[in-house]
């Protein structure tokens, strides 16, 4: 568990400008909620997305593991020439409940992969599908804090990517509450379905600049999840998926007044990297860069020293707000 080379490779994006680090440009915003675009001059490695997978070659295959099934696993058969990117807070539909990707994975070419889940549909058991569908929309940067502060806890003390269930179901509970949702399984999927609309209508206001790789979102003034990429094609095809569930966010957010400014985006950025660290083999290729700090939690995946995908979640417990001042 000793911290390495893929921690400082993570750092070294956080803390500095490009050509080796980020840049933050002035805000988007839709309501309640703050999109600052990150940009970092970097070469990205060769891959592509589950989504192109599934639908432009069906080359990926999700299944349960086994007929048994287990709550915590799912298989991964990716039979196609390149690597598969699969990020962590996707959504996978059907099979015998909905989950949710643990942490970000390289599924490597022709391979095939056991990968760590969460569930996030508490009242059912029972096969709807053969394999699984990416829903739409990522699960909400809430679900994918009290899932990241649980899986690193874990991860730590076993390797094996796990997280605390009866965590995650809670806090899918408490959104499907306040955003006035029925779902007779206890389905976070049943926001996406039912909410839709609103979504959508924020959806339409917010695109990625051009170069945009990454993204910090905030809500009510207080940043509430960091997606950043190792290049800007993997964030546009992301985008309606991470974005769909900032917005999500917002809506279960109250209304606020409070601004937010570049330069305080940015200190919260530079200071991602600080805290605990440790380094563990990722599921599929590379390794797991995961840093607890100060009211905040990462886990990043670098493959071939290359940050494909840094994720932060900010403790909400935590009082931290980005509001110097207004943005023009």
């Amino acid at each position: 568990m000793a911290t390495g080379s893929a921690v400082d490779v993570v750092r070294a994006c956080l803390e500095h400008e490009p050509p080796e680090g980020v840049r933050v440009g002035p805000p988007q915003i839709a309501g309640t909620l703050t999109l600052f675009p990150i940009f970092r001059d970097a070469t990205g490695l060769d891959y592509i997305t589950l989504a192109e997978a599934k639908e432009a070659q069906r080359s990926v295959e999700i299944t349960e593991l086994g007929p048994l099934g287990n709550v915590s696993r799912l298989v991964v058969k990716n039979a196609g020439a390149l690597p598969v990117l699969i990020i962590d807070g996707d959504l996978l539909l059907g099979l015998k409940q909905d989950r949710v990707l643990n942490t970000t994975i390289l599924v490597p070419a022709r391979s095939t992969l056991e990968i760590p889940v969460s569930c996030v549909e508490a009242g059912r058991w029972h096969a709807r599908s053969t394999t699984a569908r990416r829903g739409d929309f990522s699960v909400s940067p809430g679900v994918r804090a009290a899932k990241l502060k649980s899986m690193i806890r874990r991860t730590r003390a076993s390797g094996k990517f796990d997280s605390d269930q009866h965590a995650i179901w809670k806090e899918v509970h408490k959104y499907v509450g306040s955003l006035g949702v029925a779902s007779e399984t206890k389905a976070y999927a049943d926001i996406e379905r039912q909410r839709r609309s609103q979504i959508e209508q924020g959806l339409a206001q917010l695109k990625p600049a051009d170069g945009q790789s990454g993204v910090l979102a905030a809500v009510g003034g207080r940043p509430v999840s960091f997606d950043l990429f190792d290049k800007a094609s993997t964030l546009s095809r992301f985008w309606q998926g991470l974005i769909g569930s900032y917005i999500t966010e917002s809506l279960a957010t109250a209304a606020s007044e409070v601004s937010v400014d570049v330069e305080a985006a940015t200190a919260w950025i530079r200071g991602l990297g600080s805290g605990e660290a440790s380094v563990h083999p990722a599921v599929g290729m590379g390794e797991a860069a995961l840093i607890t700090g100060a009211g905040h939690d990462l886990s990043a995946l670098v493959v071939e020293g290359v940050p494909v995908h840094i994720a932060a979640q900010h403790e909400k417990r935590g009082s931290m707000s980005l509001t110097h001042a207004a943005v023009d």
